[in-house]
């Protein structure tokens, strides 16, 4: 008897050192996830860091649970979207011409489950250290995005003109550099929304709401000098959504203000803006999108098959676009209608479980985040099917937190 007792606390004690140790791994992996792009200058070393501290732990739980557990539960919301990974890995088999094997390019709807249980674990087993990686990482991301708007602007003395010089990067080695202005914009985007959720959270001090604002105001700065137009209507839908999410009379105010300086803009920025849409008809996306339907004859239920290479070669015969400069047309066209209409059921599935649980803090805090997601993909976003990168915090991280958040509600106050 004292033998088994004896066993029994050591398994306890084994246990809570695993999950202790699994907390502070995710916590790590989850930070770097977000931040890693202004200080890690290595692509493949910070998607190995994600490898590593992020879905390593959460592989070796699921794999423990079931093996040793035979299994464990996950909310019925998931299924969805385990359809929709499975069917998405599974097109690759009638890919054509795709520079990778259908085994490595399926292994990144693999790493995308696990990285949805990765959140999953995290939030509801320790969501202190959640909440506060998340809060740190967005801290840094402004950070980098007030230093590079320092040194390229103020240091290098680059132009502010209406698009004349769109702000990527640093501009100090390879920290904070996004690679092109558009991916810079969508990311920066993504994150000054989850700030301006934290400004108007009526459960924290002024002097906190003050501080969270100046964050999302150089986020915002940022995106607005990339020049990316459809990373700049997402933030504001995102912050009108946060705005009626947080149910803030001072949000209420500044997007008004917001809208006056909009007004103002177009009345100053009149003549370019019809030269964008009259003669470069909004970057060439006409032509894009009428090539797009062109070669989806034939394919619209199954798709091309995901690796499928999509090149719309301009007539200048110089450049290439590598994608259809929409997710939604891209998803039809690497994996049909069929993928699409389960992506669509997936998300119809969190609008529900949000607007069921639209007082909880953390679904008012994330929704704004999938709405500004949804509409910066209209236009811009290339795919969603990804190793470890930028759209992983876009896209995967608001559907993930939204997926993870009980069903029953928690107090707000």
């Amino acid at each position: 008897m004292k033998i088994g007792k004896l066993s029994a606390v050591t398994e306890h004690f084994m246990t809570i050192r695993w999950s202790a140790v699994m907390a502070w791994m995710l916590t790590i992996g989850f930070f770097v996830q977000i931040s890693g792009k202004v200080w890690i200058v290595s692509g493949s070393g910070r998607n190995a860091q994600i490898y590593i501290w992020l879905l390593l732990p959460a592989l070796i739980f699921s794999l423990y649970r079931i093996i040793a557990k035979g299994g464990f539960k996950l909310d019925l919301k998931y299924l969805p979207w385990a359809l929709f990974l499975g069917w998405v890995a599974m097109s690759t088999l009638w890919a054509t011409g795709s520079e990778a094997s259908p085994h490595t390019l399926a292994k990144r709807c693999l790493f995308i489950g696990i990285y949805l249980v990765s959140i999953n674990l995290l939030f509801n087993r320790h969501e202190m250290f959640f909440r506060r990686a998340l809060l740190a990482a967005v801290i840094v991301v402004a950070f980098g995005a007030m230093v590079s708007l320092i040194y390229q602007y103020g240091v290098l003395d680059k132009p502010m003109t209406y698009r004349a010089f769109r702000i990527d990067r640093m501009g100090v080695g390879d920290f904070a550099n996004y690679g092109w202005p558009v991916a810079a914009g969508i990311f920066n985007g993504a994150v000054a929304t989850w700030a301006i959720g934290m400004a108007l959270d009526k459960r924290i001090s002024n002097w906190a709401t003050s501080a969270w604002l100046m964050v999302f105001i150089v986020l915002a700065a940022y995106v607005l000098m990339t020049g990316t137009r459809g990373a700049w209507f997402a933030l504001l839908v995102g912050c009108i959504f946060a705005v009626v999410m947080q149910k803030s009379k001072r949000g209420i105010w500044g997007v008004g203000l917001f809208a006056v300086v909009a007004f103002a803009g177009v009345f100053l920025f009149w003549d370019q803006i019809v030269d964008e849409v009259g003669r470069r008809q909004l970057s060439g996306r006409g032509p894009i999108w009428a090539y797009y339907f062109d070669i989806m004859s034939g394919h619209w239920l199954f798709g091309h098959g995901l690796g499928t290479p999509f090149e719309y070669v301009w007539p200048n015969g110089k450049m290439i676009s590598p994608h259809a400069h929409s997710l939604y047309l891209q998803q039809i066209f690497d994996s049909g209608v069929i993928s699409f209409g389960l992506l669509i059921f997936g998300l119809l599935g969190l609008c529900y479980k949000a607007w069921h649980l639209r007082n909880d803090p953390w679904v008012r805090l994330t929704f704004p985040a999938l709405a500004y997601a949804l509409i910066a993909m209209l236009t811009d976003v290339e795919r969603i099917i990804t190793r470890p990168s930028d759209y992983w915090t876009v896209f995967w991280l608001p559907v993930a937190i939204l997926l993870a958040v009980p069903n029953r509600l928690k107090e707000s106050g």
